[in-house]
């Protein structure tokens, strides 16, 4: 028989207790130094990631012998060349100015945010997200160019060549085997297994003969490029009280600034964005040129002198009008900050649908989320689309006609569409990181870049991405619901709209497919359209016959073969105007069954129509 419960003794108590206390202690003694004391260290989340080192690398023996070689000016030419130097590759970065601060300091460009999703999460590199981190999360370019220098000062397996620049491009059996670079001092010949062009205009792929085409040519629109921006530094200004008057003051700021008139039709300004740089200094962000032909070396100059003369005067009158810029002294940045002029062909071409859907490449190797902008030759800003997260593929970053030469930047094989999305310095940063461990990576598998990204070398793209999701190259796992945009039985024929850049989602990426239609829904598709798939199926007699319809009247099945018989030039039609279309093979059984019972277009029926118009115009298949 057991014997009953006997109550504790005091002592029995007071052992109990301690026993609690000493496993209360233990448990946060580990806590605290394995959880919590390594979080306050400084560096502690990007330091988390896996070091890779690459096996047979950095055995290149010669001064002018490297693994990799890297041109270029920008972010992404350092993020490679710290990518492939940190995975063990004895690295050459080829840079074409003094000193790793100076592209930079001639912009002046401030572009040092995270890429969010419009939710809120942040998708860039820990390589990208460590820089700002250390450099304080702010705008201030000093931090910026000190920590640059200190990053690649601390590589052993990194050479700079500075105030060097690619003369000559040696290419031999579909590969490049050398290139010719100056520097002050001497003409070298460098020799590497891989190549990374960085560069802001393409300088290797073009000495490559690799195809590219200008602004937005290959959507049909000649001689249009993005807008560039004059940024200028002002001093001796107060940036507390400057930050104070935008907060408090900003209806009044905005009128104030609706009123500056810049006489130059190009010139606008896009608002007053002013980032402290300490020390009573303060760069301001406001002056936009479009219509600058960015491959004309005298139209950038001119442009510029155009700008900086904007500058000064919009400064005059911010001194004039508020009494916090009443003391300041300006300095114009010495260049324009701009997007690549050029888009170099590769093994995949990316285009606006799959950022909008967040296409998931078996061979993804960045994320990148921005909203997605067009700006036409009048000034007219369309928001196309907000896309949430969406990838980089590695096909985009492999140029068509070389086998060991990767792209980064907003230059790589995309839609110009896409550019305003994958021209920020987060987005380069990460796409620069992930080329250089790439580029270690064939190397050290003996593998031609090309073959990385083949079907069958599915494996080898999966041990890829586990490489780059390690080094902090962030790759959700969460897979969009995107049915809203794709789901609708149109989507195939909306898409390639939307590749063109006739269709805009807005902030919400809604197209309004179940929206009743208007006569300019059409109109304005066909009359951009056209003309971005066949210049000559687009003349005057074509144009009058469509602008009559830019009204705001319902596209009733009768205007709808109104507008497709004057498109045909079927003149004198009398009656039913769409059974006469019908009757003429002009609008197809398909979509005469899905109007049968209708008397009003949906916006989803104006979509295949309008393809299916445009094709029979231009006699060209839409992509």
């Amino acid at each position: 028989m057991n014997k009953p419960n006997q109550e504790k003794t005091v002592q029995q108590k007071r052992i109990d207790i301690l026993l609690r206390l000493s496993l209360i202690l233990v448990i946060v003694t580990i806590l605290f130094f394995f959880v919590v004391k390594p979080m306050l260290k400084r560096d502690y989340y990007f330091e988390v990631g896996e070091n890779y080192t690459f096996e047979n690398l950095g055995s290149q023996t010669g001064r002018d012998s490297f693994d990799v070689a890297v041109a270029g000016e920008g972010i992404d030419a350092v993020a490679s060349a710290l990518g492939s130097a940190g995975v063990g590759a004895k690295t050459l970065l080829i840079y074409p100015l003094p000193d790793l601060g100076q592209s930079i300091k001639n912009t002046l460009n401030t572009d040092w945010s995270e890429d969010f999703t419009p939710t809120g999460n942040s998708v860039s590199s820990d390589f990208f997200k460590g820089l700002r981190y250390k450099a304080g999360e702010g705008s201030n370019l000093d931090n910026y160019i000190s920590e640059i220098i200190k990053m690649t000062s601390e590589q052993k397996n990194l050479t700079i060549l500075f105030d060097s620049r690619v003369a000559g491009v040696m290419k031999q059996n579909g590969k490049i085997s050398g290139l010719t670079v100056k520097t002050p001092e001497e003409t070298r010949n460098i020799q590497a297994e891989r190549y990374i062009d960085a560069s802001w205009s393409g300088e290797v792929l073009k000495g490559a003969g690799i195809a590219f085409t200008k602004g937005y040519g290959d959507i049909g629109i000649e001689d249009l490029y993005l807008p560039v921006k004059l940024n200028f530094t002002v001093s001796g200004v107060d940036n507390t009280e400057i930050q104070k008057l935008l907060k408090e003051q900003g209806t009044t700021i905005n009128l104030l600034l609706k009123s500056y008139k810049t006489g130059d039709r190009d010139i606008g300004i896009s608002g007053l964005n002013v980032l402290d740089q300490g020390n009573g200094s303060a760069i301001i962000e406001a002056v936009t040129v479009t219509n600058v032909d960015l491959n004309d070396e005298r139209a950038v100059k001119t442009a510029y002198d155009r700008a900086k003369k904007e500058c000064e005067d919009f400064y005059s009158f911010l001194k004039a009008n508020l009494k916090e810029f009443s003391e300041g002294n300006i300095s114009v940045a010495p260049e324009f900050v701009m997007s690549a002029p050029n888009h170099f062909k590769g093994r995949y071409h990316m285009t606006l649908s799959d950022v909008l859907t967040g296409k998931r490449y078996t061979d993804r190797i960045s994320t990148a989320s921005r909203p997605v902008t067009l700006v036409m030759k009048d000034g007219n800003r369309y928001l196309l689309c907000n896309p949430k997260t969406f990838y980089i593929p590695l096909g985009s970053l492999i140029p068509e006609g070389v086998d060991n030469v990767l792209m980064t930047g907003d230059k790589i094989s995309a839609s110009p569409l896409v550019q305003t999305a994958i021209n920020s310095n987060a987005s380069r940063a990460g796409t620069g990181y992930a080329a250089g461990i790439i580029a270690a990576y064939s190397i050290s598998k003996d593998m031609d870049i090309p073959m990385l990204i083949e079907d069958r070398n599915l494996d080898t793209q999966q041990e890829i991405e586990k490489i780059l999701r390690k080094s902090g190259i962030y790759m959700s796992d969460i897979k969009e619901d995107v049915t809203s945009i794709t789901g609708d039985w149109s989507y195939p024929y909306a898409e390639k709209l939307i590749n063109l850049g006739l269709l805009s989602g807005g902030v919400t990426n809604d197209f309004k497919y179940d929206r009743e239609a208007k006569n300019k829904d059409m109109a304005f598709i066909l009359l951009n359209g056209v003309p971005r798939v066949s210049e000559e199926a687009y003349n005057y007699k074509f144009d009058i016959s469509v602008r009559k319809y830019l009204n705001e009247e319902q596209l009733t099945k009768d205007s709808f073969g109104e507008i497709v018989l004057s498109i045909f030039h079927k003149d004198g039609v009398k009656g039913n105007y769409y059974a006469e279309a019908c009757k003429l093979g002009l609008i197809d059984e398909s979509l005469q069954g899905r109007l049968k019972n209708k008397s009003v277009l949906k916006l989803s029926e104006v979509y295949y129509a309008s393809v299916k118009l445009m094709e029979k115009l231009t006699g060209q298949a839409l992509k």
